[in-house]
C-alpha cells in the first residue's frame, strides 16, 4: 500500500493584501473642519481665512502666509510625522488595528502642534505687517489677532 500525504498550507498573503488595502483607505487630515471653522468675530470662516492666508489676496494687499504645509514640511516635524507613519504601516502589516490607529493619531497631532506652532516659528518666513496693520491691531506679530484661527487648527484621522 502506498502512502499518501498532504500538506495544507493557509496562505497570509491574502490577509496582508487585505491590511494593506485598510491603511491605503486611512487618512490623517491637518487642517480646519467645517465644525471649527465658524468664528466669533466677523463673517468670514476660519477655514476661509486660513485659505486667503494661505494663497494671500493681492486684491486685499495680503501677502501668502502659509501655514500647515510648510509646517508640516519643516525637516524636523516631517521627521517626527514619518516616523508615525512608519509604525502605523508597521502595525498594520503586524494586523494591530489599535497600534495603526495610535501612531495615525500621534502623525496627525504632531502636524496639528507644528501648524500651531508655525505662527511664532521664525523658520515661517513670513512678510511683516505693513505699518497701518501694526497701528490698528497694536501688534506686529502676524495672523495673530485673537488666536482663534491658530486655536481652531486640529487633526481628523479617517480610518477605512
Amino acid at each position: 500500500m502506498k502512502a499518501s500525504a498532504s500538506v495544507s498550507r493557509t496562505s497570509n498573503v491574502g490577509k496582508l493584501e487585505d491590511r494593506l488595502k485598510k491603511l491605503q483607505r486611512a487618512a490623517v487630515f491637518v487642517g480646519i473642519p467645517q465644525d471649527h471653522t465658524l468664528r466669533t468675530v466677523g463673517e468670514v470662516t476660519n477655514a476661509q481665512l486660513l485659505y486667503i492666508h494661505t494663497h494671500g489676496s493681492p486684491l486685499r494687499n495680503i501677502p501668502a502666509r502659509p501655514v500647515i504645509e510648510p509646517a508640516i514640511a519643516a525637516p524636523d516635524n516631517k521627521a517626527r510625522i514619518t516616523a508615525e507613519l512608519t509604525q502605523a504601516a508597521h502595525s498594520a502589516l503586524e494586523g494591530d488595528a489599535d497600534a495603526t490607529h495610535l501612531h495615525l493619531e500621534r502623525a496627525g497631532q504632531l502636524g496639528e502642534n507644528a501648524s500651531k506652532r508655525w505662527f511664532t516659528d521664525g523658520r515661517n518666513h513670513w512678510a511683516p505687517n505693513a505699518p497701518a496693520t501694526i497701528e490698528r491691531k497694536g501688534s506686529d506679530r502676524q495672523l495673530i489677532d485673537t488666536g482663534e484661527l491658530r486655536r481652531n487648527i486640529t487633526h481628523v484621522v479617517k480610518d477605512s
